[in-house]
């Protein structure tokens, strides 16, 4: 028994490797967010209606 887990711990562990980590994932920083994701980001970071103005054209200048 302590064989075949031994066996599946390795094989386990051998296969978790092969992810990616977390350095792998993109900054995003180019992409571009439609009208109604830029309103939904903009009203979830800022409650004041001159801030999500402000945020909206930032943004899209």
């Amino acid at each position: 028994m302590s064989k075949y887990l031994t066996i599946f711990f390795l094989f386990f562990s051998i296969l978790s490797c092969g992810y990616p980590d977390i350095d792998n994932v993109p900054d995003f920083k180019d992409t571009k967010l439609n009208d109604e994701e830029l309103l939904e980001y903009c009203s979830i970071s800022n409650t004041e209606k001159i801030d999500i103005d402000k945020c909206i054209n930032d943004y899209k200048s």
